[in-house]
């Protein structure tokens, strides 16, 4: 089973990036390779979803449940897709200066996965692992570029 675990300091709060994060149908305007989403139900905390990924080979469609704490963490399980397994994990955590001044957050995403398929796994492991890898550098890229359109232009 592959595994990936990639993080980044963004100066936004994890509350903000949890958002983000939890805006599954806004990913095909920032994520280069997401060419669908869409959110299947929504219950309590959780949230079921489906993507569909196009990136060279790989061409798929796959459904996870997602359960959400609001805030620091959202647990991603394997619904559908052509997985033997697929888990991920995105992780929020608080930075502060010594005086208690919010600087940001830390974000984390930890993935497994392996494809249920070996002659598929062979082909699509090695550009799923990039793709995967790429997503935390898409969010932060979407914070900052959010964050740019709300700072009224200098005059």
């Amino acid at each position: 089973m592959r595994q990936i675990k990639r993080s980044a300091l963004v100066p936004e709060s994890p509350g903000r990036m949890f958002e983000l994060i939890n805006d599954v149908e806004s990913y095909p305007q920032f994520v280069p390779w997401c060419v669908a989403a869409r959110r299947v139900s929504s219950e309590g905390t959780q949230v079921v979803a489906c993507l569909e990924v196009k990136r060279g080979l790989l061409k798929t469609s796959f459904t996870t449940r997602n359960t959400l704490e609001e805030g620091c963490r959202v647990r991603m399980e394997l619904v559908e897709g052509p997985f033997r397994a697929l888990q991920g994990l995105w992780t929020l955590a608080a930075i502060t200066d010594p005086q208690g001044q919010s600087l940001g957050c830390r974000v984390t995403l930890e993935m497994r996965f392996e494809f249920a398929n070996s002659v598929t796994a062979r082909l699509l492991e090695p550009v799923f692992e990039q793709t995967v890898a790429s997503l935390v550098d898409a969010f932060v890229a979407r914070a900052r570029q959010l964050r740019a359109a709300q700072v009224p232009a200098a005059q």
